[in-house]
């Protein structure tokens, strides 16, 4: 049973495919958030200790800036803006945050009906969170 050169030619292309899928160049959402973390905390190494603590454990601080929980927690998904001088940042389902299912009766649900994970600043600065 001989092989057409175009089914051989089909096995050899879709064998580069598969191979290549199964490199290492795929990362996973807890390696890129390791990168992010390691990659501001080098840029920035005059950071009070307890706030580069915090974001080297991708936790938050009273008092961090904005920068400094994007560089913990990554880019908020959906921002709240309340006032002039507070906001709330809510982060989307990917590690290390989760979501929950609106109500099956929500046409249209709120922010905090579905992420768990929310930053509220105050003058610039984190005030309060929850994750």
């Amino acid at each position: 049973m001989a092989l057409s050169a175009r089914r051989i030619g089909t096995i050899l292309i879709f064998g580069a495919l598969l191979s290549g899928c199964a490199g290492g160049s795929l990362k996973t959402d807890h390696t890129i958030a390791q990168e992010r973390v390691q990659a501001y905390l080098a840029a920035n190494p005059s950071l009070d200790p307890a706030i580069a603590s915090a974001i080297g454990r991708m936790q938050l601080h009273k008092d961090m800036t904005k920068e400094q929980i994007i560089a913990a927690w990554g880019k908020p998904a959906y921002i709240q803006q309340y006032s002039a001088k507070t906001e709330q940042w809510f982060f989307g389902c990917g590690w290390p945050h989760s979501c929950e299912s609106p109500d099956e009766d929500s046409d249209f649900p709120l922010p905090d009906e579905i992420f768990n994970s929310r930053a509220i600043f105050s003058n610039g600065k984190l005030s309060e969170w929850t994750r």
